[in-house]
Formats: structure tokens, sequence, C-alpha cells
């Protein structure tokens, strides 16, 4: 089994679990496990994947990873295809830890994992299991991206505090510098959305320091704004920001009904599958995240607009863009 497969198998699973609230893949900055696992009563756990024909160093460096979201998880799993779990099981002594055996996409609790005794830096509980965006275009994010990396180093700062006060005013100065806001009342609102959405795709760290991807999407958008640029893009909020998952929910529709009469009887559909899917919870403003989540699909060449096909409308997926993007991804 790949590592997709084995996050996929047992992301399913626990959302069948009827104490589950949400369930997230990625999303965010250290501990970056591969699943989040909300409950119900607020816990929170926290999963590593290994995929199958690893190097034996792998499945014990994923132990290892497991163990450490004991301090940010009130539970911690670790889940293998099954080959590979009965092979190493003897070296995943812990008791603490939660032990997940997959094959053929089907689960096997091998151990329940107990409550953390050792959380110091419980993360705060999320309402949704994609990204967070609301409406910044793809140039809009290459500028502040760009903004974030020249204030970081744009001078020697005194205190990490100084530094991360200096980045938040210049992005605010980015921003009104590109948008017409002529008041600083939407500059704590705004500077969070921003925030978040970069967090959630993989773009910069909590303390606003770019990452790995964030500066490969900097280097590429340094040369051009056009396909290449767009496509890396595409990927970081496909597959770190889980905007694939909204995709499929967008094909089931599509699979289902031949079509819709009005845009908001598709937009509540998609919304009680969103939540049916534990990718959001029933508090969640599902509605007021899909008036902005199509926009960007739509620059990123991933969405159609909503056509008119017969007496019916209907949105298409670009899944040809699509697959390429994780092809690209299970190659790199």
């Amino acid at each position: 089994m790949d590592h997709e497969n084995v996050v996929e198998s047992v992301a399913n699973w626990f959302k069948l679990n009827p104490k589950v609230n949400l369930v997230s893949k990625g999303l965010g900055d250290f501990p970056n496990p591969d699943l989040r696992v909300q409950f119900k009563d607020g816990s929170l756990a926290l999963v590593e994947c290994k995929p199958s024909n690893a190097v034996g160093r792998e499945y014990l460096t994923g132990y290892g990873q497991a163990l450490a979201y004991l301090v940010y998880s009130d539970f911690s799993y670790l889940a293998i295809p099954k080959i590979e779990m009965d092979m190493f099981k003897k070296y995943f002594w812990y008791g603490s830890l939660g032990l997940v055996s997959v094959i053929d996409n089907k689960i096997d609790l091998l151990r329940k994992a107990e409550k953390s005794k050792v959380t110091i830096s419980k993360e705060k509980p999320r309402v949704r299991g994609y990204a967070y965006y609301r409406d910044l275009r793809p140039s809009e994010i290459f500028y502040l991206l760009d903004t974030i990396q020249v204030a970081n180093y744009s001078k020697k700062y005194k205190t990490a505090q100084e530094r991360i006060d200096s980045v938040r005013d210049k992005i605010w100065d980015g921003i009104k510098s590109i948008r017409d806001i002529g008041s600083e009342i939407q500059k704590n609102s705004q500077l969070l959305n921003i925030k978040l959405l970069f967090r959630d795709i993989g773009l910069i760290t909590e303390d606003y320091f770019l990452t790995n991807d964030g500066t490969s999407l900097l280097k590429i958008g340094s040369t051009t704004l056009d396909e290449p640029y767009l496509n890396k893009l595409a990927k970081q909020f496909l597959i770190n920001g889980n905007f694939i998952d909204i995709l499929t929910i967008i094909q089931k529709l599509n699979d289902t009904y031949t079509g819709f009469q009005r845009v908001n009887e598709f937009l509540e559909k998609l919304e009680s599958e969103i939540v049916k899917e534990k990718l959001a919870t029933k508090k969640t403003n599902v509605i007021r995240d899909l008036q902005d989540i199509p926009r960007i699909l739509r620059d990123l060449n991933l969405l159609s607009e909503w056509k008119k096909v017969g007496l019916v409308y209907r949105i298409n997926i670009n899944w040809k863009k699509v697959l390429s993007i994780i092809r690209e991804r299970e190659v790199s």
C-alpha cells in the first residue's frame, strides 16, 4: 500500500466512529501528522502513517514521530500495513501508543491508544479539515509571500516577537497597497485570514518563517506567475490544504445528480456532504467558506465556471490538471 492509501484507509475508519467530530490531513506547522482526529468530547488524536516496502528505519522513525505527538495531543496512533506491522510491532513497546494495522483498506486496531500523560502543548481545536481560505488571488499570494520573506531578513531584530510584529506590519502595508482598505479596524481579521491560509497550505510556520514549500513557490513566482507557479500553488491547495477532498465530493455530486436548478441548491448539498464526511463540524460556517473556495479553484484551472447544460446547471472538475499534479507529487 502506498502512503496515501494508508492515510485514506485510517481516515475513513475514524470517520465511521460516532464519537469523532472532525478528521483532517496535515494542515499546519510542526507537529505535522498525517491525520488529526478531533473527538466530540474535545480530545485530540494525532496519527502517523507509513507505506508498504519502506526501509526498516522509516518505521522506527514513524514510531518516534508518533511518540512525539503525545506531547501535543491526548492520543497518538501509528498506522502501518499489516506485513510491516507484523515485522516491527515488537519494537513498538510503549503502551500509550495506539497501533493500527492496515490491509486491503481494512483496519485492525492492535492496541488501543491510552491518554497521554505528558501532554504539555495541546493544539487548539479546529472547525474545518481543509485550508481556511477567503479571497486572495494567486498573484496576491505571491506578493504577500515575498513581503514576508523580505520583512524577515530586512534587518536584525532584538527579539523574535519584534520580528513577528514587523512582519505583520509589513503584511498589512502590503494588503493596503493591493486592496482598497481605508480602515485599520480590519487589520487583525485580515492578518489572521492570511496567516491561517499560508499556514494551512504549508507556506509559512507558526512564527512566520517560510517553509521549504513556501521558499520553492516564491522562487518559481519570482520567474513567472503563469503555469509553473499556478501548478505549484494548486499542489499546495490540493494536498496540504485538502482541497482534493472537496473536489472529490463535488465529483460525487456530479455522479449522483444530473444537475441543479440553482447554485444555492448545489452549495447546500455540497455543504451537507462536507459535514457528513467530517471535513467540517456542524458549527462550521461551510456555506460562508463556499462563497470563496470555488473562486480559487477556478483561478488555479481546477474547476469550471457554473455552466448550464440543458435545463440544469453543473460545475465540472479539470481532472486532467488535478491528476497531473497528484502524479507529480508521487514521483517527487
